[in-house]
């Protein structure tokens, strides 16, 4: 009988267990940044270039966009993500070494949670990323297009599998079937980018 009862104990306890770590999962955000920093930025390859890109993230987005245009945008600190258009973008003089946002990434729909704001040296050409930086692989819900580029993101590294894309200076406020699948992204001036 006590064989019995500490079997059924231990039952539960892994039900309850596992019950409790499903849910801890579910309300865990898949975001990117686990911590304070998650606006972050990245630079955009040169075609051809299979370099692993890393990022540097900032505290708010403002921070991100400044840096994500070499200071040439200043948004007030307040501003919320998601809320900068191409107009601001696109704003601002342009200066010796700056740089433009190609296309903003966010982990959740509706152009929400953790940012990374993809730059270059010049406005859209033809850029890739073979593959994510640390912590964004698999993590994209939505994104925006800026500086004359359109978006084209692939399931795997390296440019394989399925393919999303997005118009030149437009947006997806939702991928559907496509979040959280982003694996490598490639920049051009008309979808889809190959």
């Amino acid at each position: 009988m006590k064989h019995r009862l500490f079997l059924l104990a231990s039952i539960v306890g892994l039900l309850t267990y596992g019950g409790l770590a499903a849910a801890s999962a579910a309300t865990t955000s898949h975001a990117p940044a686990s911590h304070a920093k998650k606006f972050c930025v990245a630079r955009a390859e040169s075609a051809g270039s299979s370099a692993v890109p890393t990022m540097t993230c900032y505290s708010t987005f403002a921070a991100s966009i400044r840096a994500a245009t070499s200071g040439r945008i200043s948004l007030p600190a307040s501003a919320r993500p998601g809320s900068v258009t191409p107009d601001q973008l696109n704003a601002g003089p342009a200066v010796p070494n700056t740089t433009y946002v190609l296309s903003i990434d966010w982990a959740d729909t509706n152009f929400t949670g953790p940012s990374l704001a993809w730059e270059q040296t010049s406005k859209c050409g033809t850029f890739q990323a073979s593959s994510m930086p640390t912590g964004w692989n698999d993590v994209v819900e939505s994104v925006e297009t800026f500086s004359g580029c359109a978006n084209t993101l692939y399931e795997n590294i390296n440019f394989g599998g399925t393919t999303f894309s997005i118009g030149k200076d437009s947006s997806a406020s939702t991928l559907g079937s496509f979040n959280d699948k982003t694996s490598s992204e490639k920049w051009c001036t008309a979808k889809p980018c190959g």
